[in-house]
């Protein structure tokens, strides 16, 4: 059934069929249905709530059907999303060279280390998702010491979240290009680099001012260099997967999760036959990557049933709540759009403080208020939402990367989210809103 949804969503996006619409809703809802069972307790409280607001305010318009046959259509295209990212993680695991870079990353020196991995699991992670931070998860959990842990996990979440600044494969950035259909990857990414740097770079002195003089040093270690052989398989691997993207973007115009659609699979198929011994590779290889992604698909349930109920509230929300009106609340009360870009910060970091999810806060607010109601520019906007996206899932005790950190560590997501990330959140959140408000008056 998932197979079925991502393929409709690649007929969709090349060949618009408007019967397809109601037919692939109607898959999601089945999909969700079958899986509900196994969906934790508090995604299905937080699932169930997110679907009752949204579908009482759809309730309100003439056509509230539509509506939310609409909003849970919309899921789609992140639903392919998450397929085309199950593929590349089965070849990611196998790989002697992506093996070799992260021994190289994580025997580093006390004083290089927290630099290594930070900047190590944002670029492997930035491309290969998920993937790239389970490479350097080893470290973190053979680590004894509760403080070098705590300093270890914090590393890898700031690498990690912060590449949803800029990159083309992550979750956030596709949301934030979804909600705000005005805006391309050019007009936001390279800018996002900048953040992603100021991010590491402040998290990297917090590390080195506040924890790291809160314990006696540690004991220098050698650390193991990477081959020139596995150096350049590892920067052709990379490359050659964000080329073949650039160019599929460039010569059919499709959309980045769309494009991950068409090259994922084949992409994780001949990578992952290329591993295996001669003689084992075509076709036993390639069946047993398909069988295993298939098999894995259903876990995807938490994912689909969060994104079908923020599509959900947001379209409800929206054909409830008059734009006009709430936009002129907020413009009373904070007429300087630098103001503006605060108080979003501020808002994005409480509501995931509190359990919300980003993409719930993105889709519902581009849906109230765009960003032409708050008189800002949709790249001004765009930009303050990829910037804070990746700070908000390191607060969020429910975000994906902090329960899978709570995972390795052994540490409630509850403490690594309020007590670990917040204060370097906070920071950061501050500087990167002084960076965007210098660009949006220097540009």
């Amino acid at each position: 059934m998932y197979l079925v949804i991502a393929g409709l969503a690649l007929i969709d996006a090349f060949i618009h069929l408007p019967q397809l619409v109601p037919v692939t809703a109607g898959l999601i809802v089945f999909f969700i249905l079958l899986q509900f069972r196994e969906i934790p307790l508090p995604q299905k409280i937080a699932g169930i709530v997110l679907t009752g607001i949204g579908l009482i305010g759809a309730a309100a318009s003439e056509h509230w059907a539509g509506v939310v046959i609409d909003g849970i259509a919309r899921s789609r295209v992140f639903l392919l999303l998450f397929f085309a990212v199950s593929w590349l993680q089965y070849p990611v695991n196998q790989s002697p060279s992506l093996q070799a870079a992260r021994r190289t990353i994580i025997s580093q020196p006390p004083g290089r280390r927290f630099l290594y991995m930070s900047f190590g699991v944002h670029i492997l992670g930035s491309i290969l998702n998920l993937a790239g931070l389970g490479l350097l998860t080893t470290m973190v959990e053979k680590q004894k010491n509760t403080h070098l842990r705590r300093r270890m996990a914090m590393a890898l979440i700031n690498g990690y979240g912060s590449a949803s600044c800029w990159s083309p494969f992550f979750i956030g950035m596709i949301v934030i290009l979804v909600a705000l259909p005005s805006l391309s990857w050019r007009d936001i990414g390279p800018w996002g680099i900048l953040l992603a740097l100021a991010i590491m770079t402040m998290s990297w002195l917090y590390d080195r001012l506040v924890l790291r003089t809160a314990m006696p040093s540690e004991a220098a270690s050698s650390p193991v260099p990477i081959s020139k052989q596995h150096f350049w398989r590892t920067a052709g691997l990379l490359g050659s997967l964000v080329g073949l993207a650039i160019v599929i973007v460039e010569f059919t115009g499709a959309s980045i999760p769309v494009t991950l659609g068409l090259m994922g699979p084949p992409f994780a198929i001949c990578w992952y036959m290329s591993l295996g011994a001669k003689g084992t590779r075509f076709p036993y290889r390639a069946k047993s990557l398909a069988v295993d992604v298939m098999k894995g698909l259903p876990s995807l349930r938490n994912e689909v049933l969060v994104f079908v109920a923020a599509n959900i509230l947001g379209v409800g929300i929206s054909s409830a709540i008059p734009t006009q009106d709430v936009a002129a609340v907020v413009n009373a009360v904070l007429p300087w759009t630098d103001a503006k870009i605060f108080a979003l910060i501020l808002f994005f970091l409480f509501t995931s403080a509190i359990g919300l999810h980003p993409i719930i806060v993105v889709i519902a607010l581009s849906a109230v208020l765009p960003p032409e109601s708050l008189g800002m520019r949709d790249w001004v906007m765009g930009l303050t939402f990829v910037g804070v996206w990746g700070l908000s899932t390191m607060v969020s005790p429910f975000s994906g990367t902090t329960l899978f950190m709570s995972r390795v560590t052994g540490v409630p997501a509850h403490i690594i989210g309020w007590r670990w990330m917040l204060p370097t959140s906070l920071l950061n959140g501050t500087v990167i809103a002084v960076m965007i408000i210098a660009i949006r008056h220097l540009v």
